[in-house]
């Protein structure tokens, strides 16, 4: 089986779990199996950052690990709270950057000071940057599907993830000039201004439906909205692809094989998700938190 094709099988085998997942999401409280997911995808992550090329041996596993625990805990009480709550879902997602910067500052002055005292300074405050870009984002996919549910979730990931696959086949089959070869070799102009336009038509046709109206008006705002997640996906993508050079690494992982890792997989949402959350308050007028 040649590369793509494996890649292909990878991705299709992806795609239908995370269909799968969502459907069962509309069987549990809002905000429930994606919590469960976060949960595993989190430390997972985390697992690839400590051991991912250079960043090896720099001790950035357990900040990250306890920090990942920390904001499940937080949000799995949020979410299994049998009171309605008031606050929005973006002073939510506030909440989590709070309480990922702290946990993951403190944990990594003790190791600095206690554990790892001749860690390059450098290499000492690299793990809490690391986790505000990798988990609080990771967690916003939480704050989607409890206070929009299941359509709001789809379509998010639709919006986030459809631009990845036209921009990957579109730049392999014609794209030539490479505007970030420094950060992502592999990116093409002709890769990214097909992921855009997956993402704006994809919005167009999606939102609308979702919205329970089709006027013209409908249709301009779900191409505004898809063209919007689709810029914050590409940007998150080109920051796991800074991470990687940082790095001095290709994939974050061979975990899934012709794919990468699962940061490969899932760099899109890092900073999709909190555009998403902060759109969806906007297009789908977000009533209080609370459980379905």
């Amino acid at each position: 089986m040649s590369r793509l094709a494996a890649r292909v099988l990878t991705g299709t085998t992806l795609a239908v779990v995370a269909a799968g997942l969502l459907w069962l999401s509309t069987r549990l409280p809002g905000g429930l199996l994606a919590l469960i997911v976060v949960a595993v995808l989190a430390p997972v992550s985390a697992w690839e950052l400590d051991r991912m090329g250079s960043f090896r041996g720099q001790g950035f596993g357990a900040p990250l690990v306890l920090s990942a625990l920390a904001l499940v805990l937080f949000e799995g009480a949020q979410v299994c709270a049998s009171h309605p709550r008031t606050e929005s879902p973006f002073l939510r997602l506030a909440w989590d950057y709070g309480i990922c910067a702290a946990t993951v500052s403190c944990v990594a002055l003790v190791m600095s000071i206690a554990v790892r005292p001749r860690t390059p300074q450098h290499a000492r405050w690299s793990a809490p940057l690391l986790a505000v870009w990798l988990l609080p984002p990771l967690f916003s996919v939480v704050l989607v599907d409890e206070a929009f549910g299941v359509v709001g979730l789809t379509v998010f990931v639709v919006l986030a993830k459809i631009g990845d696959n036209a921009g990957f086949f579109v730049g392999r089959a014609i794209g030539k000039r490479h505007p970030f070869p420094k950060i992502s070799p592999g990116k093409t102009v002709a890769g990214c201004v097909a992921s855009l336009v997956a993402g704006i038509v994809g919005g167009a046709l999606i939102l609308p439906f979702t919205l329970g109206e089709r006027t013209p008006a409908q249709f301009a705002l779900g191409a505004l909205v898809g063209g919007l997640i689709n810029v914050a996906a590409q940007a998150s993508d080109l920051s796991e692809s800074w991470v990687k050079r940082r790095a001095g690494v290709k994939d974050s992982s061979a975990l899934l094989g012709p794919s990468g890792g699962v940061l490969d997989v899932i760099d899109s949402l890092f900073f999709a998700g909190p555009a998403a959350l902060l759109l969806w308050t906007w297009v789908y007028y977000a009533p209080p938190l609370h459980s379905r």
